[in-house]
């Protein structure tokens, strides 16, 4: 196995190492086979299905209702009333913000929060996705504000960009007002090297290249290499 590891200076260092059931979900959109005769039979079969629905069962539906909160459903789609369709890369992103700035203006933001801190996540977080949970995991170790921080590849689940969106923000409140600690970090994305100050790359678990993302670069060694494979693969 092959990773890289950067730490930092003094009291502030950043250091970074880096490796080299199933729900089923049908997605409906673009799908050429969904034709509007199609579409109007699965609409009136919803129709049929809770006209002929026994009683002891429709009270266990709640159904979509534009003119109330719909308890069953989660608080961001009782506010979009909608999925969320993911043609565009950021669209999830952008809507986020805007929902953002929405709940500022109208004064919601604190409520929302509390509401989101006292849903259920089971019994180890089961009722969470993994991203979630490796979301989750990630500030509760933020929250202790430690002297040395060490992450282990903690967002494996989540796709590149975001993960540098993460770190990068992570570092930024790490390393702001008269708060540094010490950071290490093993990274699954080698290009996030560059934001630590010291990289070490490990072969098989030993060290065979260290010292700063430039030093390196210059070298030509292994940290080049895995540099070049991730480009090559993005």
């Amino acid at each position: 196995m092959r990773s890289i590891v950067q730490s930092a200076k003094r009291r502030g260092p950043r250091a970074c190492d880096l490796g080299s059931s199933c729900a089923y979900r049908y997605r409906w959109s673009g799908d050429e086979r969904l034709t509007d005769a199609l579409m109007a039979k699965i609409v009136a079969a919803r129709a049929e299905f809770h006209e002929h629905i026994p009683a002891d069962l429709n009270a266990v539906i709640e159904r979509y209702d534009p003119e109330r909160f719909i308890a069953s459903a989660t608080l961001m789609d009782n506010v979009l009333f909608g999925r969320i369709a993911h043609q565009q890369a950021d669209a999830p992103e952008r809507i986020h913000s805007i929902m953002r700035d929405l709940f500022d203006r109208l004064g919601l933001q604190d409520s929302v929060l509390s509401i989101g801190l006292d849903f259920d996540v089971g019994s180890g977080g089961k009722r969470l996705t993994i991203v979630q949970r490796q979301k989750l995991n990630l500030a509760r170790a933020l929250l202790k504000r430690a002297d040395y921080m060490v992450f282990n590849r903690p967002l494996l689940g989540l796709d590149h960009r975001f993960q540098d969106q993460i770190v990068r923000n992570v570092l930024n409140d790490l390393h702001g007002d008269d708060y540094k600690p010490a950071i290490i970090w093993v990274l699954s994305n080698p290009t996030l090297a560059e934001l630590f100050e010291r990289v070490l790359v490990f072969d098989h678990g030993a060290l065979v290249e260290s010292g700063t993302s430039n030093d390196l670069l210059e070298k030509n060694g292994m940290f080049k290499e895995l540099l070049s494979q991730k480009s090559k693969a993005a």
